[in-house]
């Protein structure tokens, strides 16, 4: 990916999937666009483009730097965008407020989302840390605890999502590094109400809750269930994986059970073979055809 001076001073300016974003001229910002955009979020991209015309509003749920945020901004007339971290929403800030013709549809919120209201030490690996997470201790191919980076303050994620007005025309984007199983089968009632369109990004290799591995599969396998229960409402399951994309009809969800969820599953840089959802996965109550290059 080639990230080309712009005119507007201290900007650059990267084009994921032809879209012209500008962005700061910083090397944290600027490594993360050309990972951005060198296939690490090519399903996303794609899921984005697939469920947005249909959309008028995204709730991104884990913004980072804002490159999500602002992608959707081009094709929805508001965008709700979280980011925990004090560091990582400086820069978040800043890149939206480059683009002044998006940066008018994007509301930005200083905190996380949870299954309650608290408060939490959240833990960074590296500075302009995407990862950073709740969890201070996480698996790679060792484990690797975290540094203390910032106390910050969560939300209860169901309030928050009728707050802003979840509905069939929202897309809801979950990345929230390990988060997501608390948050997502808290808003399961909610979530089969409203039936959003819904991509998540799921870290189970950031469940590390002992040193014992059997008891740290036995837990991801718990949580998975409990998003598989949560998400069980939905009409099509989309898996992104050997960079395609695959429907997942209520028909072959038992075959999903056997075949994927409980299958120990390689991922990379992760010491340990890992269950139930890995990567990305969406959902829908509507077919996306568009998804599959129809």
């Amino acid at each position: 990916m080639d990230i080309a001076v712009d005119t507007l001073a201290g900007c650059q300016l990267f084009e994921p999937h032809g879209r012209a974003l500008r962005i700061m001229d910083h090397p944290l910002v600027l490594a993360a666009a050309r990972e951005f955009t060198s296939g690490a979020a090519e399903g996303t991209l794609q899921f984005l483009d697939a469920a947005l015309p249909d959309c008028v509003r995204m709730i991104d749920f884990g913004a980072h730097f804002g490159f999500t945020a602002l992608y959707a901004a081009a094709s929805v007339p508001d965008v709700f965008a979280f980011e925990p971290s004090p560091s990582n929403f400086a820069l978040l800030a800043e890149n939206i407020a480059r683009n002044t013709d998006l940066g008018t549809r994007i509301r930005l919120f200083r905190h996380g989302v949870a299954d309650r209201n608290d408060e939490v030490t959240l833990y960074a690996k590296a500075a302009g840390d995407s990862g950073s997470s709740i969890f201070q201790t996480i698996e790679r191919d060792t484990l690797v605890n975290g540094t203390a980076d910032a106390t910050v303050a969560l939300r209860d994620a169901a309030a928050v999502l009728r707050e802003i007005g979840l509905d069939q025309h929202t897309l809801l984007r979950i990345d929230i590094e390990g988060a997501e199983y608390l948050v997502v089968p808290a808003s399961a009632a909610l979530l089969a109400e409203r039936r959003p369109y819904l991509h998540i990004s799921f870290h189970p290799f950031n469940i590390v809750p002992t040193a014992d591995e059997y008891a740290n599969t036995i837990d991801r396998i718990h949580r998975a269930m409990q998003v598989a229960e949560a998400v069980a409402c939905y009409r099509f399951m989309h898996l992104f994986s050997h960079d395609n994309w695959f429907c997942i009809a209520a028909a072959d969800r038992l075959d999903f059970l056997r075949q994927y969820l409980l299958r120990p599953k390689p991922v990379a840089l992760v010491a340990t073979p890992q269950y139930g959802f890995i990567d990305a996965v969406g959902f829908s109550d509507q077919p996306l055809p568009t998804l599959y290059g129809g």
